[in-house]
């Protein structure tokens, strides 16, 4: 049981990439899209059909009674394509890229920002963030928004069972599914600790803290999530493009690298494709970037 415990809360914060590609936003040119979180792709050649789905990664499996569409379309296929794989013997290896042990937060930031840390973070976080003095600021970044989510998330939209996300990678492979990860911790790990310096990461924490001090952000993405409005995410995401740092790495270059592995699994069909919803939307999209490869997507409500 203990076990179980410790992979479900991994499930729940070792995703942080993911996490953050659906809190935390980011504003790039974007084409209208439907509002759906469910999406049709077929090989106009083949007629071989897959599916896409725009996850949030806080919600867990029980989501999916109340969605048939894509419960339907999950269970109907053969393969399952999730972000990453969680590997125990490579977390020990993750944890190690989680810290600056030549380093600190404190020292990072002006005293009057570390104070405003302290008294914003540790009641939502509940622990002191001394704790986190030698850890990555991202980490902290990821943690208080997870928890910011949490706490405004309606009792009726947290749905009980496994992560979601660690549902399809597990109960795909009780079922006979081929799952196929599009990358692995390590490549995850790389880019959310090493993407930015450690100073641009606790600027970015600060920035952060104070964005949801003027607005109850987290809350509005939420809403637009259950609404599957994938337009208003975008626009919502204007006013977070300061604490996000270089999204360009955690959604369009890791967007562009999918594809190339996507395309014979597509080609092949009968895919269910699992990733974070900020993937899906925009020209440097998931979605856009399957039209260009001549697929024809069509939202799925």
């Amino acid at each position: 049981m203990e076990q179980m415990d410790i992979k479900n809360r991994w499930g729940k914060w070792a995703g942080s990439l993911a996490v953050m590609a659906v809190l935390l936003l980011v504003v790039l040119p974007t084409k209208a899209q439907k509002s759906s979180l469910l999406w049709k792709i077929e090989n106009p050649e083949t007629q071989a059909t897959s599916y896409i789905f725009g996850t949030y990664h806080l919600i867990g499996s029980a989501y999916l009674d109340e969605n048939a569409p894509v419960k339907k379309a999950y269970e109907e296929s053969e393969t399952v394509v999730i972000e990453t794989e969680l590997d125990s013997s490579a977390m020990m290896m993750v944890a190690m890229k989680a810290m600056m042990l030549d380093n600190s937060l404190k020292s990072l930031v002006d005293s009057a920002d570390y104070v405003l840390l302290k008294q914003e973070i540790e009641p939502i976080i509940g622990m002191p963030i001394s704790q986190f003095d030698n850890v990555k600021p991202i980490m902290l970044s990821t943690m208080y928004s997870v928890a910011k989510a949490q706490e405004v998330t309606p009792k009726d939209f947290t749905f009980d069972g496994t992560p979601i996300d660690l549902f399809f990678a597990e109960d795909g492979k009780e079922k006979g599914k081929k799952v196929v990860p599009l990358e692995t911790a390590m490549e995850q790990a790389e880019i959310l600790f090493d993407s930015q310096t450690v100073e641009e990461q606790a600027a970015a924490l600060v920035e952060n803290v104070k964005a949801e001090l003027e607005d109850d952000l987290s809350a509005e993405i939420l809403d637009a999530y259950q609404k599957q409005d994938l337009d208003k995410l975008w626009e919502l995401s204007q006013d977070w493009d300061e604490s996000m740092g270089e999204m360009t790495l955690l959604l369009d270059d890791r967007n562009k690298k999918w594809i190339p592995k996507l395309k014979p699994l597509l080609d092949e069909g009968k895919a269910f494709i699992a990733v974070g919803a900020l993937h899906l939307p925009g020209e440097m999209g998931v979605l856009e970037l399957l039209k260009a490869e001549g697929y024809v997507v069509s939202s799925r409500e």
